[in-house]
């Protein structure tokens, strides 16, 4: 019988899946009325400082620990935050919402291999006939969803720009998880996830912005009668996915376990995908049926004990 605690986990992170999933629908509606600069920066710089709030306790506590490590958690942050949420959200502007999602549910792929480059994991232990087989599948997926179903294009390098920013994104993410499980180890995950944020924020985001409303840019949106929307789109972005998806993330790990944690998020692009359609009125083409299917199916594969272990 599954205790509460567990049941509830479980809920926080289907949550978790459909508020991630939500990201790149609403940034996506939205790129015609928040300029980017403005969108990525407001989105995390709100919800930092409401996390801060909820976690002061927290990073109180776990400041001995956090100090001599700041510099490699700023770098973590500006890397794993700040030019992450830039390839995601400039991905969504430039891409279907429904090929964003797809294309973030490579980040684990990206973890074994990024992993194998650092050595944190054993070449022996990781690399098998399954596990090369799910990443080449996956892969496969990936190039089909980018392409949109034209692998030819490769040769003439015609990418969607969009989808190589969803690409980096997976990939600036998969890097950032690896010294999140580090980090992890000595640093409360709350505390952790607030000193990451302002990093981000503070790093990448505001410089940025600074710089895009010194070129003239718009600092809220496009014109001031989209004011209203613009709020409402960042408000939800920074209070729903960023703040209350990180706090459920971090619930479910705590209930249900990491490892069990980690397979919820692959709901994400499935919600990405039922919002776009719905919401956005995006089609699904057989591309992206074929990729996501061939991505899931080699994650499958990945993820999947060996015998005997």
């Amino acid at each position: 019988m599954i205790s509460r605690s567990r049941l509830l986990g479980t809920i926080a992170l289907v949550a978790t899946a459909a508020l991630w999933g939500s990201n790149h629908v609403v940034a996506r509606a939205a790129r015609e009325i928040v300029p980017l600069p403005a969108l990525v920066f407001w989105r995390w710089a709100i919800a930092a400082a409401a996390l801060t709030l909820i976690a002061l306790p927290s990073c109180r506590k776990a400041w001995p620990e956090i100090r001599p490590r700041l510099g490699e958690l700023a770098l973590g942050g500006a890397v794993g935050v700040g030019l992450f949420s830039y390839f995601l959200l400039g991905g969504a502007y430039q891409s279907l919402a429904i090929e964003v999602g797809f294309i973030n549910a490579t980040t684990p792929m990206w973890v074994l291999l990024i992993g194998l480059l650092m050595g944190r994991q054993s070449v022996d232990e990781a690399i098998t006939p399954q596990v090369i087989g799910g990443l080449a599948l996956a892969f496969f997926g990936t190039i089909l969803i980018i392409t949109k179903g034209h692998v030819e294009v490769i040769t003439g390098l015609q990418f969607n720009l969009g989808n190589l920013w969803s690409l980096l994104a997976a990939i600036a993410f998969a890097w950032f998880s690896i010294q999140v499980r580090e980090w992890s180890q000595t640093i409360a995950p709350l505390p952790l996830t607030v000193v990451t944020g302002w990093a981000g924020v503070l790093l990448v985001m505001l410089p940025v912005y600074i710089v895009w409303i010194l070129c003239g840019g718009a600092w809220l949106s496009w014109d001031s009668a989209s004011s209203s929307h613009a709020l409402i789109a960042i408000g939800y972005m920074a209070l729903a996915p960023t703040m209350l998806g990180n706090l459920f993330y971090l619930f479910g790990v705590a209930t249900n376990g990491p490892a069990q944690a980690a397979t919820f998020l692959y709901l994400s692009p499935l919600f990405s995908a039922a919002l776009a359609v719905a919401w956005l009125g995006e089609e699904i083409a057989w591309f992206h049926f074929a990729g996501v299917t061939a991505i899931l199916s080699g994650l499958f594969f990945v993820s999947r004990p060996k015998k005997g272990s």
